[in-house]
C-alpha cells in the first residue's frame, strides 16, 4: 500500500466543537469532520486529538507531515505554548508540553495559533489578499481581531498581537473575563450582548435582537463601540483591506452597512478613507480548520519536498 507522504492536519478546538481538515500539498481539501470538543478530549487532548486524525489518515492511506492546532487562547511567541484559556476547560497538565506529546504520538512537527488568526488565513486565501495588507474583525463570543502582514498573520513580539478586545474601552465599572477592568468586550461582544439581553424577560429570541431591538441605546452603543474600535486599528494599519464578520455580524438584520459607515467617519482623510476596502468573512463550519490546514501547506510542507529531493 502507498502511503501519501504530503497531508497537513488543521485542528480548530472550540469550547463546544472541534473541526479537523485534512489536506494535500496543493491546497485540496481532502476530509473534514466536526466532533463534540468533551467527546474527543475525554481520553485526554493529546490522545483524543490523535485518535482521530489517525483514523481520518488511515481512511486516505496518508501520514500527516505537519499540524497547526488553533485555540480561543493566547499563544506563546514559539507557536508551542498555551499562555491562557479563558473559554476552554482545560486543565494545566493537559496543555503542559502538549506540542511534544502530539509530535510524538502524531510523529510530525506540531504548531499552535490562536484561532482568530484562523479563520483571517481563511479569509486572505479565499479573496485573494496574500500579499496585501489585512486587518480582520470577528465580532463573536468576544471582538476577535487579526492582522495579516508580510504574507502571515502577524503574532507580535511575545506572541499575542491584536488583542483589540481589550483594549481600556469599555466600562471600567465591569471586569472583563481576562482579569482587567474596562475592556471593550465589556460592552462590544457576543457575551455583552447576552447579558442585555438577559437582564429581562424578552419577547423574541436572542438571534432577532437586529430584527425587534436595532434602536434600543446598547444594541446602538454596541455598533458604535465597534465602529470606534475597528476605524482605530484601520488609522494605525493603514491596510488594504478590511475583513467583517463573526456570529454577531452574521445575525439577521445585523447592521453591516450603518457599522460600515460609522468606521469611515472616524477614518483619517483622504487616506486611509478613500482607499481600504470592506470585505465579509466567510461564515462556513470548517474556515478554522481549513485556515489551520493552509498555514501547516505553507510551514510544513516545503520541508517536506527537500526531504524529498535530497531522498
Amino acid at each position: 500500500m502507498h502511503i501519501r507522504p504530503d497531508v497537513v492536519a488543521g485542528v480548530d478546538m472550540g469550547a463546544t466543537h472541534i473541526r479537523f481538515c485534512l489536506m494535500a500539498a496543493d491546497g485540496a481539501v481532502l476530509h473534514c469532520e466536526k466532533r463534540r470538543t468533551s467527546e474527543v478530549i475525554a481520553p485526554g487532548v493529546a490522545a483524543g486529538v490523535t485518535a482521530l486524525l489517525q483514523r481520518q489518515l488511515a481512511m486516505l492511506e496518508a501520514r500527516c507531515c505537519g499540524l497547526v492546532m488553533g485555540f480561543p487562547a493566547l499563544v506563546g511567541k514559539d507557536k508551542r505554548t498555551i499562555i491562557s484559556t479563558p473559554n476552554l476547560p482545560l486543565a494545566a497538565d493537559e496543555l503542559l508540553n502538549l506540542a511534544e506529546k502530539l509530535e510524538v504520538k502524531l510523529g510530525c512537527p506540531v504548531e499552535f495559533a490562536r484561532d482568530v488568526n484562523l479563520q483571517l488565513s481563511f479569509d486572505v486565501v479565499q479573496n485573494g489578499l496574500a500579499q496585501q495588507q489585512v486587518l480582520a474583525a470577528y465580532l463573536g463570543t468576544g471582538m476577535g481581531f487579526a492582522i495579516w502582514l508580510n504574507g502571515a498573520p502577524c503574532t507580535g513580539a511575545h506572541g499575542v498581537a491584536g488583542e483589540l478586545g481589550h483594549i481600556p474601552q469599555g466600562d471600567m465599572a465591569l471586569r472583563c473575563a481576562c482579569g482587567n477592568p474596562g475592556c471593550l468586550e465589556t460592552v462590544c461582544s457576543g457575551i455583552a450582548l447576552q447579558h442585555w439581553y438577559q437582564r429581562q424577560p424578552r419577547d423574541y429570541a436572542m438571534g432577532e435582537i437586529f430584527i425587534r431591538a436595532a434602536d434600543d441605546p446598547f444594541v446602538q452603543q454596541l455598533i458604535a463601540h465597534a465602529a470606534r474600535a475597528i476605524a482605530t486599528g484601520i488609522n494605525l494599519f493603514d491596510p488594504d483591506a478590511v475583513i467583517l464578520g463573526g456570529g454577531v455580524m452574521d445575525m439577521a438584520d445585523f447592521p453591516r452597512t450603518a457599522l460600515i459607515a460609522q468606521i469611515k467617519q472616524h477614518l483619517r482623510r483622504p487616506l486611509p478613507y478613500q482607499a481600504v476596502r470592506f470585505i465579509s468573512a466567510s461564515s462556513s463550519d470548517f474556515n478554522g480548520a481549513q485556515g489551520a490546514a493552509t498555514l501547516a501547506c505553507g510551514r510544513f510542507i516545503p520541508q517536506v519536498q527537500h526531504l524529498t529531493a535530497l531522498n
